[in-house]
């Protein structure tokens, strides 16, 4: 087996594992934590269906709570395209901040019951809302009512 490796993000609020396909034992990324992996070993948990890696909402990785932060393993496991024009869906502070700037909260709401899917995304649009410090009483009510869980 090489041992080439390369970085995996956890993007959930809380400590993520799953047991190893190559070797003995098993992964564990704290909070928010990356980790260096080998990459055949994260290509084959994508093999196996690992949802936290492959997200479970579709087939090319949206909405995972494990990010792929390598180009190369992401296009060879069609997460993405090699010429960029198809990617990955994957809910981050910069796309919180995209839909934290619409000035509709019909919009707002839309967009929140449209991509906000998973648990881990619920979770971490709260947490975006105050490591971010948003200040919109609208949107804050908006995202409680949605998650089902109070920001603050």
């Amino acid at each position: 087996m090489a041992n080439d490796l390369i970085t995996i993000r956890n993007l959930a609020p809380w400590e993520v594992a799953f047991r190893r396909i190559l070797t003995q034992g098993d992964v564990v990324i704290p909070p928010f934590g990356k980790l260096s992996i080998d990459k055949e070993e994260v290509v084959n948990q994508s093999y196996a269906n690992n949802s936290l890696i492959n997200g479970g909402v579709d087939d090319r990785g949206s909405h995972a709570t494990i990010y792929i932060d390598d180009k190369d393993t992401r296009v060879s496991l069609h997460f993405e395209s090699e010429d960029g024009k198809e990617t990955q869906l994957i809910l981050d502070d910069e796309w919180f901040a995209k839909i934290f700037d619409l000035k509709q909260i019909g919009t707002f709401k839309k967009k929140l019951s449209e991509y906000v899917l998973t648990h881990a995304e619920k979770f971490r649009i709260i947490e975006y809302i105050k490591k971010a410090k948003v200040n919109d009483y609208d949107k804050i009510r908006a995202v409680e009512e949605y998650v089902g869980a109070k920001v603050g």
